[in-house]
């Protein structure tokens, strides 16, 4: 069985200011939420044509027990140039399959006076 892990938070590299991302990358971030899969992040990037890559950034995040979380290395192609993200990835405990579809993670009403979370 595959591991499964979810979203805890995206970061940009030490010296890269959020305001140099392009716009295209700004509206992926602003999109996501925290307990979204993996798999939901790398299609949202995909659906905006960004060829999103997400890999482990050192060590065999497989390994971690449930509930650690790892770095991955999430590179994005905009506009032609690849910019690369920090997402923090927790894993989580495979569940006992069941009869019924699990439900997929939905993101979180916000609030609109809430400005661009980073």
């Amino acid at each position: 069985m595959a591991d499964t892990f979810e979203l805890v938070a995206l970061g940009l590299p030490a010296g890269f200011a959020p305001d140099s991302l392009p716009d295209a990358v700004k509206r992926l971030v602003a999109e996501c939420w925290p307990g979204m899969s993996r798999a939901q992040l790398v299609a949202r990037a995909r659906r905006r044509a960004l060829q999103p890559s997400l890999r482990a950034a050192g060590g065999n995040p497989g390994a971690a027990p449930p509930g650690e979380t790892g770095l991955f290395s999430l590179t994005l192609l905009a506009e032609g140039v690849p910019v690369r993200l920090i997402a923090h990835l927790r894993r989580v405990k495979p569940r006992r399959q069941s009869a019924r579809p699990v439900k997929a993670s939905k993101p979180p009403a916000r609030d609109p006076r809430q400005g661009d979370l980073f």
